[in-house]
C-alpha cells in the first residue's frame, strides 16, 4: 500500500459511517488544534491540541445537556478533564454555542519542555461555537478554555488558557 491509500482508507471509513447514521446524534468525538498560554515559566502561547468525546443525556427543546471528557495536550501541560456540557441550537442560524465546567487533573513541568513532574487537581471553564458542515460533521469554530483553579508555580498561581479550532464527528 502506498501512503495515499493509507491516509484515504480511514477518511473513507469515517465518511461512510457518518453518512448512514441517525440524525439525532448522542455521541460525538472531537479533535482541535490551536494554542495554549500556560504562563508556566513565563512562557507565552504554544501549540496545543484537544481531543475528547461527549454524550448527550437530555434535551429540552433547543438546549442539549451532555457529559464531556477531554484531554488537553501542550508542551508544558497535559490535562484530563470531565464534566457537564450545555449547548444551544440557535433556531435561525446554524450555530451551536456551548459552555462547560470541567474538573480533573493536570500534569505539568517546572522547566520549559521538560518531563511532566507535577500533578494537581484542576478545573476549567470552557466555551465555544460549533456549526454543522455535513450531516454528522461539525466545525468547531472556536473552543476557549480558562483554568479557574490555577496551577501553583513557586510563589505564584498561573491560569492556563487555550484557544483552538477543529472538527466534531457526531454518531
Amino acid at each position: 500500500m502506498n501512503r495515499r491509500t493509507i491516509w484515504t482508507l480511514p477518511l473513507l471509513f469515517v465518511t461512510l459511517c457518518t453518512a448512514t447514521l441517525h440524525a439525532q446524534a448522542k455521541l460525538a468525538i472531537y479533535g482541535t488544534v490551536g494554542g495554549e498560554k500556560t504562563e508556566i515559566n513565563h512562557e507565552s502561547w504554544t501549540i496545543a491540541g484537544t481531543f475528547g468525546f461527549y454524550y448527550g443525556i437530555a434535551k429540552f427543546g433547543p438546549i442539549n445537556v451532555a457529559i464531556d471528557a477531554r484531554g488537553d495536550l501542550s508542551d508544558n501541560i497535559n490535562s484530563g478533564l470531565f464534566g457537564p456540557r450545555v449547548a444551544l441550537k440557535l433556531p435561525l442560524v446554524p450555530l451551536k454555542p456551548y459552555v462547560e465546567v470541567l474538573g480533573g487533573f493536570s500534569s505539568y513541568n517546572q522547566q520549559n519542555n521538560g518531563a511532566k513532574n507535577t500533578t494537581d487537581a484542576n478545573y476549567r471553564w470552557v466555551g465555544g461555537i460549533d456549526t454543522t458542515i455535513l450531516p454528522h460533521l461539525d466545525w468547531r469554530i472556536a473552543d476557549y478554555s480558562y483554568s479557574g483553579g490555577g496551577i501553583s508555580q513557586g510563589n505564584r498561581t498561573v491560569h492556563p488558557q487555550t484557544l483552538s479550532t477543529g472538527l466534531v464527528i457526531r454518531f
